[in-house]
């Protein structure tokens, strides 16, 4: 048994994008990551599976259209790739949601979240950030 106490993903400061509101719905979505590991540890992931899916996919979607408004606010020149990457995303967490009913592999849900969170949080975020600089300095 793993230790309760240990997060499956530690927020950091350097994960911020410096917008107030992507950074607090970037914390909740970690929140709920880390809840279904709590519930993952704990041998209760098929209880926690398909409310947390559904919890992740109604959040994510509220949050790549706060994202996708923020950036045609500011005039982001990637905001047609960033498009594009939410719709991959979102297809993939659908794909991975399905295969989670059919075998119950809650390991393979929090590798694909954490790998998303860190690739797309710290990467590709981070690629807006600069241009947002006028919309918290305001």
């Amino acid at each position: 048994m793993e230790n309760v106490n240990v997060l499956y993903i530690v927020w950091k400061d350097v994960n911020g994008t410096g917008v107030p509101i992507i950074d607090e719905q970037h914390r909740g979505i970690v929140s709920t990551i880390n809840s279904f590991y709590y519930f993952y540890q704990e041998g209760h992931s098929s209880e926690a599976m398909l409310p947390t899916i559904k919890m992740l996919e109604q959040y994510v979607t509220i949050h790549f259209k706060t994202e996708e408004e923020l950036m045609k606010k500011v005039g982001y020149p990637g905001l047609e790739e960033h498009m594009k990457l939410h719709k991959t995303l979102a297809a993939k967490t659908n794909e991975i949601a399905r295969e989670l009913n059919a075998s119950g592999d809650a390991g393979m849900i929090l590798k694909f979240l954490r790998a998303w969170w860190l690739n797309h949080i710290n990467i590709e975020d981070k690629k807006y950030a600069p241009y947002m600089g006028k919309l918290v300095s305001v």
